[in-house]
């Protein structure tokens, strides 16, 4: 635990960093996004009303909020209260300052947890295969696979789309990779599947920005999704 007055200087957070806001007094499982707006240290942080359906969420003075977020180095969470919500000049929230905060320190090139359609393009192959991403990092990707994708140190294509939040942005990821290790995997029906530990290559800064997005958002999500 940390002492709060301490918070943003040390963990460096500025203002429009992505942040997710869970409401207790609700459904466990509904978790927004939103972002940093700014904060006075010892009485305030400022956050941007998440938005539901294109519209601001109905949200209360005095309601309980539970705050995470990534630093780029550890996640975070602190519980809060709304101490008013302000919809001039444009709709946000004044939050307490709070007393304490966890924090979860992230490894190097973490991984995480997802379920992402890939479409993979072997060496020399004159048609596409699909398959799986069952998890992720800015350095590589796993494949589960039906259909053989190829052998150690050979390139594929790679390419993917998924989502980031809070605006439900489509990324799309298109590559080559590099096969680093090869697997036989037994899965429900009985038959092997292949599973492909694959290394990224030549990826755009673009391209690495979004897969970080998309690693703390996961991170974020579910506290327990590191892979």
């Amino acid at each position: 635990m940390k002492n709060m007055e301490d918070l943003f200087d040390e963990l460096k957070l500025r203002i429009g960093d992505r942040l997710q806001v869970e409401i207790p007094s609700r459904r466990h499982d509904l978790k927004y996004f939103t972002t940093l707006v700014g904060y006075v240290k010892g009485l305030s942080v400022l956050l941007r009303t998440p938005v539901e359906d294109s519209l601001p969420l109905p949200m209360r003075d005095g309601e309980k909020l539970i705050v995470r977020g990534f630093s780029g180095k550890e996640t975070f969470s602190f519980d809060t209260t709304i101490e008013r919500v302000c919809r001039e000049p444009f709709c946000y929230l004044h939050l307490s300052y709070p007393d304490s905060v966890t924090t979860t320190t992230i490894r190097h090139a973490e991984r995480v947890r997802v379920n992402l359609p890939v479409r993979v393009m072997p060496a020399g192959a004159s048609s596409a295969i699909h398959a799986t991403i069952s998890n992720i990092s800015t350095a590589g990707i796993l494949i589960d696979s039906e259909d053989e994708l190829g052998k150690k140190d050979e390139e594929i294509n790679v390419s993917f789309h998924f989502a980031i939040q809070p605006n439900d942005y489509d990324a799309h990821i298109e590559t080559t990779a590099l096969i680093q290790n090869v697997s036989l995997q037994d899965n429900p029906s009985g038959n092997f599947a292949f599973q492909y530990g694959v290394k990224l290559l030549r990826l755009h800064s673009s391209q690495a920005i979004l897969l970080q997005n998309l690693i703390y958002q996961k991170l974020l999500e579910n506290h327990h999704n590191l892979a």
